[in-house]
């Protein structure tokens, strides 16, 4: 290239391994030149430059933007270029003869080489438009123009993680690549949301089959309880139980309930013999708490459980009507408390109570039948989506720890079935995603719920094997063990605020674009570093917003006007929800706007009348 060239921006002035320094030319007019119509912020961290060697172009990525007499000396250099202003690169690759992109460099720069910015044209040759094997995610942050595209493959099969702190633009990230996936023909796709908030129903509209731990009938998320080993079962039901006694008569209990359904099934071909307290097979657990309550509660006409129980109602498992007894004479009087009256204490109560309420009913289903088939071969479907490709499983509504045993059990049972596929069903036959939201409350060293915590870290260790891939989706990567990130391929990294959590994500990027990290907490909504097997080149980049977008409301309880707000910032648009059901948006809200309305000191109905009123607004249309 000529000097004249007017995409010309400096010359190279040290290189250091991967690490080149170069100087910007004195004439040019800030760090973003206008040329053809647009400019070109070359002094933005994250964008690229180019570097000519011959029939080559060799293209790196903006890391550090200086002036020198402002800084310390650039290594190697001993003193500071006074008065000079500087951009230190990182070189990415190369641009052959035909315009093909090859990552890693076979030359380096020579000392005082020009160096160029990046036309569009030339970054669409880096960047590949999307095609049966890619996905769109949004455009270059530098290049609005210029499509950023992830291959589909290393996206499912190697894991994937999406962090970023509340209010960055995670949820939507998602959505838009779950989207892309099903909008760009992968019709056939297996696409599982672990979705603990309810967050995603409104993102998916009718591309997903919706699934509540709180829905009716066909709506209904299925978890049978008796897919857990039996500690786990009474730690969903009854909370932490720390008494011996209690967890091993209980466990012998359902033991003997498996044991007999084995025995009197049609359709299970097993040895009753092997079957344990742990094997995952139907069982009734309301005839397993009415034997517990008997023995608690029960007295008899002689000391030591001796003669016979007096008992005046033997009540009715299936209706959980607890066995009544004869209440225990006083001193040495008839009748007499049972060898193990009071032994269970409450858990027995606790246990009924929770087999009654609502919100465990997703629990119980399905029970089992002794004359159909294996109820899991449904249950999977419906995890799984049946004829839609994307599958929302909803576990807001109920208790955490309930949630998070219920969710080990879907994503143990998924890669089960996923190990055993070897021309049929999901794995290696037919890919599938699982995307989990707060993924750091399963794969975290102080998790409790061991069945979620060995499930995704089976997943994680073994998944790329049998073609299970998960997308992590978490605002404190931080709390995730050390190899969780270096096990994901790509990682789409929103803003982030926190110098730990920064800290991490930092270690897990490759050494030549660890300094992209440094941006993170100055990223803007929807902007996201992009790095991995997914992506060409490690890229900052604007995420497409999703349509429809998910449910951002945020609940407004110091209102008696409002009862939830929700805001998008790219198209500056608050929404508020009244009690009465209607929904409003009011357009042309800048941050600062949304900033002030949202503050718990501001009087929401006051607002509303006072700001929001005077600019363009509007009821929402379904």
């Amino acid at each position: 290239m000529a000097e004249h060239d007017p995409t010309c921006i400096g010359r190279v002035r040290h290189v250091l391994g991967a690490t080149v320094t170069v100087a910007l030319d004195p004439d040019l007019a800030g760090i973003a030149p206008l040329w053809e119509g647009r400019l070109h912020p070359v002094g933005q961290v994250g964008s690229l430059v180019r570097i000519p060697q011959g029939p080559i172009s060799l293209l790196a990525t903006v890391t550090l933007v200086g002036i020198s007499e402002l800084s310390s000396p650039l290594l190697p250099a001993s003193v500071p270029q006074i008065g000079n202003r500087w951009l230190q690169i990182q070189l990415l690759g190369e641009i052959d003869g035909l315009g093909r992109f090859r990552r890693g460099v076979s030359e380096y720069p020579g000392l005082d080489d020009p160096v160029h910015f990046t036309t569009a044209e030339e970054l669409r040759s880096v960047y590949p438009p999307a095609g049966p094997d890619r996905v769109h995610l949004g455009s270059l942050a530098a290049a609005p123009d210029v499509p950023l595209t992830l291959t589909a493959a290393p996206l499912v099969t190697r894991h994937g993680a999406v962090v970023g702190s509340t209010g960055s633009g995670k949820t939507s990230a998602v959505a838009t690549v779950v989207q892309s996936f099903v909008r760009g023909g992968w019709t056939a796709a297996n696409i599982v949301i672990v979705d603990p908030h309810g967050e995603y129903r409104a993102a998916m509209g009718g591309l997903a089959a919706v699934r509540s731990v709180l829905g009716d009938d066909d709506g209904l998320l299925r978890v049978p309880y008796w897919a857990l080993p039996a500690t786990d079962i009474l730690r969903a039901f009854c909370g932490s139980v720390d008494s011996a006694t209690i967890l091993s008569r209980f466990s012998e209990l359902v033991a003997e309930a498996r044991r007999s359904f084995v025995r009197a099934a049609e359709w299970l071909e097993m040895d009753g013999a092997s079957v344990t307290a742990d094997t995952p097979v139907p069982f009734d657990l309301r005839s397993v708490w009415h034997q517990l309550d008997y023995e608690n509660n029960a007295t008899y006409e002689r000391t030591q459980g001796q003669g016979t129980a007096e008992v005046e109602d033997p009540g009715d498992p299936s209706q959980l009507r607890p066995a009544k007894f004869r209440p225990y004479g006083l001193g040495n009087a008839a009748p007499f408390k049972g060898p193990t009256f009071g032994i269970y204490s409450s858990v027995p109560t606790r246990l009924r109570l929770r087999l009654a309420d609502p919100q465990y009913h997703f629990f119980q289903e399905p029970s089992g039948d002794l004359t159909d088939s294996d109820p899991l071969t449904d249950v999977l479907q419906d995890w799984l989506g049946n004829e839609k490709p994307i599958s929302v499983l909803d576990f807001s509504g109920v208790p955490t720890e309930v949630t998070d045993l219920a969710i080990g059990v879907v994503l143990q049972l998924l890669f089960e079935v996923a190990v055993r596929s070897r021309t049929d069903g999901i794995g290696r036959p037919r890919p599938v995603l699982i995307v989990l939201e707060e993924a750091h409350r399963y794969l975290s060293d102080v998790s409790t719920v061991r069945v979620a915590r060995e499930a995704v870290n089976r997943i994680a260790r073994e998944g790329r094997k049998y073609g299970v891939g998960l997308l992590l989706v978490t605002q404190r990567p931080s709390e995730l063990p050390d190899t969780a990130l270096a096990q994901c391929g790509t990682i789409i990294a929103l803003r982030l605020t926190n110098g730990t959590d920064q800290g991490t994500v930092k270690t897990a990027l490759p050494d030549s674009v660890a300094g992209l990290a440094d941006v993170l907490p100055a990223l803007r909504t929807g902007e996201a570093i992009v790095v991995g097997e997914a992506v060409v080149l490690p890229t900052r980049v604007v995420i497409d917003q999703p349509h429809p977008e998910p449910d951002n409301w945020i609940p407004v309880l110091d209102s008696t006007r409002v009862v939830a707000i929700a805001y998008d910032a790219q198209s500056e648009t608050i929404y508020v929800r009244f009690p009465n059901g209607s929904e409003w948006r009011y357009e042309s809200c800048p941050p600062m706007t949304w900033e002030e309305f949202s503050s718990p000191a501001a009087s929401k109905g006051r607002y509303i009348a006072q700001v929001l009123n005077q600019r363009p607004h509007g009821p929402l249309t379904s």
